[in-house]
């Protein structure tokens, strides 16, 4: 009788797998359907409250705000890379070279909790069609709160083997700029409801923000020997509402 069970076990076992497999996707299935209702519903209601919003106003009326910004800071994108036919050799390169462009950072005011290193590489490499040898890499940030010590900085690093790639431009109060072009967006928006209304006393049901990308920071590319008057910091931020009045 135990060996007529044990005979049967990888049958049963088949079988369960089967089961549990058949019942898996059922339960994925029914979580696919349910999500799809609850996403359509979801879009629906939004659809419906629009269109109630609409109905019950006279007037949808689009304000917008726009204003260029100075940034007051930088972060600067530099990569170190050491070629070799030995290993240890460009390894150690490399990290020399980290050691006198951070020494150097600290000498223009950049302290190291402003330096970040985003990653580090080191592999085989053929150089040329026959020899070998080990590139190695180190990529680094370092942030510049005084923009005029940006260019200083950045000729210090290429001085000390260093390549810089970009320099991100900041607003460190991007959201208290953002927030106030958003009121003047709003007022621009009232007062084309006034205009097409033909009142002062407008009552404003509904405001809604209008999605749209803002970024307080602004990505410019670098190569070595270019001119300062071309990296431009200006941050262009602009804010957009949709109002419904009465």
């Amino acid at each position: 009788m135990k060996i007529k069970i044990f005979k049967l076990l990888p049958a049963l076992v088949l079988v369960a797998i089967a089961v549990v497999a058949m019942f898996s996707s059922q339960l994925f299935i029914a979580s696919a359907e349910t999500t799809k209702e609850v996403v359509e519903y979801q879009v629906e209601e939004q659809e419906n409250q629009y269109q109630a919003d609409i109905s019950n106003s006279k007037i949808l009326v689009f304000g917008q705000a726009e204003q260029t910004f100075e940034a007051d800071q930088a972060v600067v994108n530099v990569e170190i890379e050491s070629l070799d036919l030995d290993k240890q050799v460009s390894q150690e390169k490399n990290s020399e070279t980290l050691k006198t462009l951070i020494k150097t950072l600290e000498e223009e005011g950049i302290t190291k909790d402003k330096i970040s290193i985003n990653y580090y590489s080191s592999y085989f490499t053929t150089i040329g069609n026959s020899t070998s040898g080990t590139r190695t890499c180190t990529s680094l940030s370092y942030q510049v709160d005084n923009l005029e010590n940006l260019h200083s900085s950045i000729k210090s690093v290429c001085n000390s083997g260093g390549t810089v790639n970009s320099v991100n431009y900041k607003l460190s109060d991007y959201q208290a700029k953002y927030n106030d072009l958003l009121t003047l967006a709003i007022e621009n928006a009232k007062a084309k409801a006034k205009k097409l209304l033909g009142k002062d006393d407008v009552e404003v049901l509904k405001i809604k923000e209008q999605c749209s990308y803002q970024c307080g920071s602004k990505y410019q590319s670098y190569c070595e020997g270019m001119d300062e008057d071309l990296i431009d910091g200006e941050i262009v931020l602009s804010a957009k509402v949709e109002l419904f009045a009465y």
